[in-house]
């Protein structure tokens, strides 16, 4: 038996740990500049750098579109609608000297229901009434007029009817004569309570909310110069 024995290489156990350190530490690094040249790359290809890609920019919308066809195709556009009640008294002489002499005479007294319509004849509206450009938009409007006068035959009724006329007979045309009246009246009754007014302030605030609707952002809306009512 030799009696050399081999001993352990305590340097080589002792130096094996610490390079495995030193080789995973290059690979760390390695791996960590590779991550971080990708990132760079990637950023500068997003940016534009590599030619393919470019930042998303801000699209311009187009400017929006109205013309005056589009508005005159409403043809009349009603703002208001008037509910209104009128007395229409009528009355007619007899014919003959008696009676004259006696004063006698046909009457009626009539409660007549009735609605009316306001607003815009846009018919008038002419090219140069509406301006563009890009937002801003400038609309003139026809001044407001009665459009429609309608009446409630269903609760329209006689309140009163005389008749003390000497060898004559009824007139049978003497309502249709008095419901005439009350069309007029009817009218006039909505006129004096500020009917085409609220149409003149309906019909701007209706067409600035349009203009908007459009996309405008800069809107006027004005009325004709003629006197309301006129």
């Amino acid at each position: 038996m030799n009696g050399t024995e081999q001993q352990p290489n305590h340097t080589q156990q002792t130096h094996d740990p610490q390079r495995q350190y030193i080789i995973l530490g290059v690979v760390a690094v390695i791996v960590l500049a590779c991550i971080g040249s990708f990132t760079y790359l990637a950023g500068n290809t997003v940016n534009g750098i590599g030619g393919i890609f470019i930042d998303p920019t801000n699209t311009p919308l187009p400017p929006p579109v109205v013309n005056i066809q589009n508005i005159q195709s409403q043809s009349k556009l009603v703002t208001v609608e008037y509910s209104t009640v009128t007395e229409i008294y009528s009355e007619q002489e007899g014919e003959g000297w008696l009676n004259d002499f006696l004063g006698n005479k046909e009457s009626i007294l009539m409660l007549v229901y009735g609605d009316v319509d306001a607003g815009f004849d846009l018919s008038k509206l002419k090219e140069e009434d509406l301006w563009t450009e890009g937002n801003k938009a400038r609309l003139v409007l026809p001044a407001p007029e009665l459009l429609n006068t309608e009446i409630d035959f269903d609760r329209t009724h006689v309140v009163y009817y005389d008749n003390s006329l000497i060898l004559e007979g009824n007139n049978p045309n003497f309502q249709g004569e008095a419901l005439n009246q009350s069309q007029k009246a009817i009218e006039q009754a909505a006129l004096q309570e500020g009917i085409l007014e609220r149409a003149n302030e309906y019909g701007k605030l209706y067409y600035e909310n349009f203009l908007f609707s459009l996309g405008f952002t800069d809107v006027e809306v004005v009325i004709d110069a003629q006197i309301i009512g006129e």
